[in-house]
């Protein structure tokens, strides 16, 4: 929300505005590659426990 403010703030300030949007699009790239890996580290943690269960 906070680079979304600044983005307001600075929609005049052309090079400021370019350099937000580039963070917004490396925070938001950190993000997906977050997600990523929390879904796949919870679908191995899900696996191991449906092994653990059969034996």
């Amino acid at each position: 929300q906070k680079i979304e403010d600044e983005i307001m703030e600075n929609a005049t300030d052309s090079a400021k505005l370019n350099e937000l949007m580039k963070d917004k699009e490396t925070i938001e790239q950190e993000l997906d590659d977050t997600m990523e890996r929390w879904v796949y580290l919870n679908e191995l943690a899900e696996k191991i426990k449906a092994q653990n269960e059969e034996k």
